[in-house]
């Protein structure tokens, strides 16, 4: 019989929110998500795939250990979900975002948009309507950002 080794977890208890680090159920209740919806967008199946940054489950009784980044590519993953983006575009558009959440102050509105119908997404910084565009949405990334934070917090 093969032994597993066991690995403590932090349980986010270290400083500052850089340093907590979550389980998936504990993303979904954090976010308020629906039962099994973030295990959906960690396997990759519906197009959208955000994959653990701290640890990778490695074998029978192991958990996939997130980040703060994570949970808050989850947290966008859901606003793009309610603005009734599709799941293999909430894929590209988490591709373009994860670049951009480092810069992310908690004041900062992204503009999602796509100059043709069937065109690729773009994100721009800012509220405004780009240019030449037909469809867009606005979404107040650094309210959502302060509001998982702020739950956070209360763990």
């Amino acid at each position: 019989m093969k032994r597993t080794e066991r690995v403590a977890v932090p349980k986010h208890r270290r400083g500052g929110n850089a340093f907590k680090v979550f389980e998936l159920l504990e993303m979904e209740k954090l976010l308020g998500l629906k039962p099994g919806r973030a295990k959906n967008w960690t396997n990759g199946r519906t197009g959208i795939l955000i994959e653990p940054s701290v640890r990778k489950a490695s074998g029978t009784g192991s958990r996939n250990i997130y980040s703060l980044h994570d949970l808050y590519l989850m947290g966008i993953a859901e606003e793009f979900s309610k603005a009734g983006f599709a799941a293999k575009a909430i894929g590209r558009l988490l591709e373009s975002a994860r670049p951009m959440l480092g810069e992310v102050d908690r004041n900062t509105a992204w503009t999602v948009y796509r100059r043709r119908g069937a065109g690729h997404f773009h994100i721009e910084k800012g509220r405004s309507r780009p240019e030449g565009v037909m469809l867009y949405h606005t979404f107040e990334i650094g309210s959502l950002l302060r509001a998982i934070d702020s739950a956070v917090e209360k763990l």
